[in-house]
């Protein structure tokens, strides 16, 4: 099995976000990355945090915010790509009134067992 639907992904009920992940930590796993889709809550600011020894990139598919990456303060929109370097605090906030939604990647594999 190679592809996986969201119905059938690992679904995370996370503080201000729901989490899906679709390769990695589920059916389909990889041992180089995990990709997956963070729906954002509406008015809602994820937890500052980092994640020390892999990198993410993040693609806005809907919604607008900004991210707070290392003190630099970036605007999110529909098509727009974040990089979190390794190590590098960073906090997503939707400041809209609809779900802020974006494809994660990450590298090396997360597992989200630091996830509280």
């Amino acid at each position: 099995m190679y592809s996986v639907g969201k119905t059938d992904s690992r679904f995370m009920d996370l503080p201000g976000r729901f989490v899906n992940v679709f390769i990695g930590a589920g059916k389909v796993d990889s041992r180089r990355l995990t990709v997956g889709l963070t729906e954002v809550h509406p008015k809602t600011a994820m937890k500052s945090h980092a994640h020390d020894e892999m990198e993410e990139v993040i693609f806005v598919t809907e919604g607008h915010g900004v991210v707070d990456v290392g003190g630099s303060i970036e605007k999110l929109e529909p098509n727009t790509a974040v990089l979190f370097p390794a190590g590098v605090p960073h906090i997503v906030t939707n400041q809209g009134d609809e779900p802020l939604r974006f494809v994660f990647i990450f590298n090396p594999p997360n597992d989200f067992s630091s996830i509280k």
